[in-house]
């Protein structure tokens, strides 16, 4: 039987306009999550991704409550049109969208949580600054020999596995310079340095996973509807604790998304919906698929109108 999947994106996904046709449609769906996120962050996020400017969309703390209210309002239409995943999962930010889409956190202590998980990323920035680079053309357990190699100069680590060769490496500035010229010495076809000012999905974030954990361990958690496939293991978890745990770790640790991918179509997903603005999870999918399988991505009621009328898998009501 035919298994859908929701994928959830994460930070990069945003755009100023994004969920523009969901505006115009159905203006309250758009505002549903959006407005509690402004009143718990302080910020004008429907502003930001209305009107911009993209530097004030990108920031840390605008982009993520913003992306995450988004995502779980599509969440919320793509019910409305009788869809129903077997399994979820969310890269980096979007396991958390994840995490509530499958029942496992309250949308309110969620919105919560994300605007408090922006807001300590963001001020980590400025507290203990750190880069980020993207590595094209190596296999992991290259890069991860690498990394020990170039961690002389400064630590850096595997930090987002997005595709068998496709991989952010995360660390001290100088450590993450020194990688990407050994990256290039090895064959590496390019070597990215990334927009960020923080190691994200290293131990340069402990501080912030630790502060995240007391949050979260303070909230009420539910064993989810649906499995959701954990980015630290790249396995599936069924209960309230392994979800909480899952998002803990993940703060310091790497995205195993080919894992998790690799989870997925193992279980019999066989079809993808990427629920949030772009397609970058959906053309990840397609690079790490050894069968044929069926991606899409939407970012409006009429797409997942659209999508709906021509999936007829077992997960659909």
């Amino acid at each position: 039987m035919e298994k859908l999947a929701f994928l959830y994106p994460g930070q990069g996904s945003q755009r100023v306009g994004m969920g523009a046709d969901l505006r115009e449609a159905d203006p309250d769906l758009f505002d549903r999550y959006l407005e509690p996120a402004e009143s718990v962050s302080g910020l004008p996020l429907r502003e930001y991704i209305v009107e911009g400017p993209m530097e004030s969309l990108t920031r840390t703390d605008v982009a993520q409550p913003s992306l995450f209210s988004l995502s779980l309002a599509l969440t919320d239409a793509a019910r409305e049109v009788g869809l129903r995943p077997a399994f979820v999962a969310g890269h980096s930010l979007g396991e958390y969208t994840a995490a509530v889409a499958a029942g496992a956190l309250d949308a309110g202590d969620g919105v919560r949580v994300v605007c408090e998980r922006g807001r300590l990323m963001a001020e980590i920035q400025s507290e203990s600054p750190g880069a980020m680079a993207a590595i094209i053309g190596l296999e992991a357990e290259t890069l991860g020999q690498l990394c020990e190699q170039a961690s002389e100069a400064g630590l850096v680590e595997l930090a987002n596995l997005n595709s068998p060769t496709q991989i952010v490496v995360s660390g001290e500035a100088a450590g993450v310079e020194r990688l990407c010229e050994l990256a290039i010495e090895a064959g590496a076809g390019r070597a990215v340095p990334l927009p960020v000012g923080a190691a994200f999905h290293s131990r340069l974030m402990k501080p912030v996973q630790a502060k995240l954990d007391e949050t979260m361990s303070r909230l009420s958690w539910s064993d989810p509807e649906v499995p959701l496939v954990a980015n630290f293991s790249g396995s599936p978890v069924a209960d309230a604790e392994g979800v909480r745990r899952a998002l803990v770790e993940q703060i310091a640790s790497p995205v195993r998304w080919v894992e998790c991918v690799r989870t997925l179509l193992g279980s019999g997903c066989t079809t993808f919906l990427e629920l949030g603005p772009g397609r970058v999870l959906g053309g990840l999918v397609r690079q790490i698929a050894d069968v044929e399988v069926q991606v899409a991505s939407a970012d409006s009621r009429a797409a997942l109108e659209k999508f709906a009328e021509g999936y007829s898998g077992g997960s659909q009501e």
